[in-house]
């Protein structure tokens, strides 16, 4: 089929010279049928070629012909100014471009025309059928589509789409979406409060007032009693006396829930159940706050049970206040352990640590000698009891390949250790060492016959139920004037957001670890203040790939190639908000934050993080698939990778998403979750593990992470020579010269892969004093922690 093209002025002029109009339509369709060519028929389309959804393709509108053009429909580009009026011209010719054609004109006598259909027209008609299949959300999206395209000075339309939303909102109602139907009746009502709905007569007010009382149902059902009396507020000020009905029912209910829960918390107080006793007159005062007689037994309880609930995302197996790659036994163990010296914070030479009984200080001026001077201990004081006789033996216990707190490090630079009386330590090193307190954070004493520590910390584990710690003032140490010594309780939460949101709530007192996505959150709930630790978190994965794959370091350096960082930093760690502190890194080492940058003394800003570019991971990656013996043109298949992760969220959304990258580079990756307190898999069936590690000091922690006594043991022989150089370091400037050394190493032969530092935060209720700030552990500062249920500003902590 071929029509008349490229001559509309050839045409209309035999039109004018004809001497009637048979036979200039004669010669069209002669024109139209006699010289077939292929480019025409592929414009002619069966109705059964039209297939939506239409809203995502390039617009075009319809030519449906009559029986003398044989009911062709022909697929043109919009007309839009050109459209005819309706009814279509007895008379004329209809000038058109195909839709896939070039740009050449074709004209077709409106007679032959039995319709035009515009695209506007047929996204109404697809609205109309998704609206009885009763997909609303698609019929939206193809009506709002046609508003844009010209349709908003249409009421018709307009009043399509309104009705559109109300079916929508409606059938989310009836499903129990309220939050969603709200959404869409409220949107309804701001734009016309006066709509309805042919067939229903209820008021569109009324039915946004019963999508309130539905919300606010289910969150009452799910004792969120806080966001409860918010969202009743948010009506009464919204719509005023019109929420009258609703404020006065539901606050006969929260009044009789308040009675309810009151008298639960004289129960549970009778009963001795604390926790559960604050929880319910917390709970209370919630549903119906400042009533006189729950305040009266919130102080009660406050004498009888004090009590801090600690909400936690990672259930710690074990306690150790020296494991840095694990969060949860590092917090933990630094409140029921103690170790013979400690790190309290940070100075211009790294950490700053203190020797719990006494003070620690050389003896000579070229860093041979020191001496540990024992403190008369004041009464009361939660301190493990130390002699001069027990001290010496601690420090050559730390040197001995024997005991079970053995250190490498210790017994490399340790000569010999001396009482000098009954409250002097000495010790002399066989070569000058930097920071030799550094290496001195370990227990008073060894395990017990079963391994288990000594818990010689200001609380200890009392009771363990499932996801329940409750920890309690240590018996062997006498409780302090005006010290409130309150039960910890550590709750475990499924996810930390959840966590996020019984601290907002005000049902828990404290979170460990507040995700970096819900810090503006925090910020902005009433009675919550939130501080960061001075120490961030350096991520990274260790790899330990079965097959030889290992040993190739194009396939390692393919994938470290193909995992962005920025985004992963920015959408999955930060959540869409930046944050200082949340950096790419290029190293096994912090980089610092802008607060705290004594930390960064290890990295060498000159080694930049790994630019994301996954064609040259891809590339990589096929070499060295080809490099398998025996030597193929053609890569052999991936092996499945398996990356091993700790039970936080955090680790386990940025392996999935790693994983996620790896695989669209053609190497299949999965995740597995290690059990609570396992930082390294028992088995061998993992290939990376990802490391979440607390680094205090790079000096000594670089051999736990790196080398043949650490995590990562898998290492170059440079690599070994510059751990034992740091091992015997003299000075900050060869310290920090060994250290920046072995980052350059290690970002080369990728021995472990960084990815990124995470700026930690914790987050607490105003209720809960003298938590202290600038801190390395949570839990530094327990021994002065108190509850206080008045609203008073916290005092400026020392």
């Amino acid at each position: 089929m071929k029509y008349l093209k490229n001559q509309p002025e050839t045409y209309r002029e035999q039109g004018r010279r004809s001497p009637g109009r048979w036979w200039a339509v004669a010669l069209f369709w002669i024109l139209l049928f006699a010289s077939p060519c292929p480019s025409t028929y592929s414009q002619w389309i069966e109705k059964a070629d039209l297939k939506g959804p239409y809203v995502d393709s390039e617009p075009f509108d319809l030519i449906f012909l009559n029986q003398s053009g044989e009911d062709a429909i022909l697929k043109i580009k919009p007309l839009e100014g050109a459209l005819p009026s309706t009814p279509l011209p007895e008379r004329g010719q209809l000038v058109f471009e195909f839709f896939s054609g070039e740009d050449e004109r074709f004209e077709v006598p409106y007679s032959s025309i039995e319709k035009i259909q515009t695209f506007n027209e047929l996204l109404v008609d697809e609205a109309d059928q998704w609206i009885v299949e009763k997909e609303y959300a698609k019929a939206f999206r193809n009506l709002f589509h046609v508003y844009n395209r010209g349709g908003k000075d249409d009421p018709k339309m307009v009043a399509s789409m309104m009705s559109c939303l109300f079916l929508d909102g409606k059938e989310n109602f009836e499903s129990g979406e309220f939050e969603l139907a709200l959404s869409i009746f409220e949107d309804i009502y701001e734009k016309d409060p006066s709509f309805q709905v042919p067939g229903i007569p209820q008021p569109l007010v009324d039915i946004v007032m019963a999508c309130h009382n539905g919300m606010i149902k289910k969150r009452f059902d799910n004792e969120d009693y806080v966001g409860v009396r918010k969202q009743l507020g948010a009506v009464i000020e919204k719509y005023g006396p019109t929420a009258d009905r609703l404020n006065q029912e539901w606050t006969t209910s929260f009044l009789k829930r308040s009675n309810e829960l009151l008298e639960q918390a004289r129960i549970f107080a009778a009963e001795g159940k604390g926790r559960e006793a604050h929880l319910a007159a917390k709970q209370s005062d919630q549903m119906f706050p400042d009533r006189p007689e729950v305040l009266e037994l919130q102080g009660q309880l406050l004498l009888q049970f004090p009590l801090i609930v600690v909400g936690v995302s990672q259930k710690a197996a074990d306690a150790d206040p020296n494991r840095i790659e694990n969060w949860a036994s590092r917090r933990v163990g630094r409140l029921t352990q103690r170790t013979i010296i400690e790190n309290t914070g940070l100075t211009d030479e790294g950490g700053k640590f203190e020797f719990l009984n006494g003070t620690i200080f050389p003896a000579d001026d070229v860093g041979l000698k020191y001496v540990m001077e024992l403190n008369d201990q004041p009464p009361g004081f939660a301190i493990p009891p130390l002699t001069a006789f027990q001290l010496s033996m601690r420090l050559t216990s730390f040197a001995d390949a024997r005991s079970p707190n053995y250190k490498v490090a210790w017994a490399k630079i340790l000569d010999a250790v001396e009482i000098e009386d009954e409250n002097r330590v000495s010790f002399t090193l066989r070569t000058p060492f930097v920071r030799p307190e550094a290496l001195l954070k370990l227990p008073y004493s060894d395990p017990d016959e079963n391994g288990q520590p000594d818990q010689n910390g200001f609380y200890v584990l009392m009771a363990e139920d499932n996801d329940i710690k409750t920890f309690e003032l240590n018996p062997r140490y006498p409780r302090i004037v005006d010290r409130q010594h309150p039960v910890i309780v550590e709750q475990v939460f499924s996810s930390a957001s959840k966590a996020v949101d019984q601290l907002i709530a005000g049902n828990i007192d404290v979170i460990d670890r507040a995700p970096i996505a819900d810090l503006e959150r925090l910020k902005s709930a009433e009675g919550v203040k939130v501080r960061a630790y001075i120490l961030p978190t350096v991520h990274m994965l260790v790899p330990k790939i079965r097959g030889e794959l290992n040993h190739d370091p194009n396939f390692r350096n393919g994938l470290s190639h193909a995992i962005d960082r920025r985004m992963l930093v920015n959408d999955v760690i930060c959540d869409g908000t930046p944050v200082n502190g949340c950096d790419e890194i290029s190293g096994p080492f912090p980089i610092g934050t802008e607060e705290n940058d004594q930390i960064a003394y290890a990295y060498d800003l000159k080694v930049r993080p790994l630019a994301f570019n996954s064609q040259m991971g891809m590339v990589m990656v096929n070499l060295a698939l080809r490099a398998q013996p025996p030597v193929r043109p053609d890569p052999i298949p991936s092996p499945l990778l398996v990356i091993a992760h700790p039970d936080s969220s955090l680790a386990a959304n940025a392996s999935a998403a790693i994983a996620r990258m790896w695989s669209e580079i053609g190497v299949e990756t999965t995740t597995r979750e290690l059990k609570p307190g396992e930082s390294v898999p028992q088995d061998q069936q993992w290939d990376f593990l990802y490391l979440e590690v607390t680094m205090e000091e790079p000096l000594v922690d670089a051999a736990a992470i790196v080398g043949s006594g650490g995590i990562a043991n898998d290492v170059s022989a440079p690599i070994e020579q510059t751990l034992r150089n740091l091992s015997y370091a003299q000075s900050w400037q060869s310290a920090c010269a060994d250290l920046r050394r072995l980052h350059r190493q290690t970002a080369i032969d990728l021995s472990v892969i960084p990815l990124w530092q995470v700026k930690e935060h914790f987050a607490y209720r105003n209720t809960v004093r003298e938590i202290g700030r600038d801190l390395i552990h949570l839990y530094q500062n327990v021994d002065r922690w108190k509850i206080d249920l008045t609203a008073e500003e916290e005092q400026q902590e020392k």
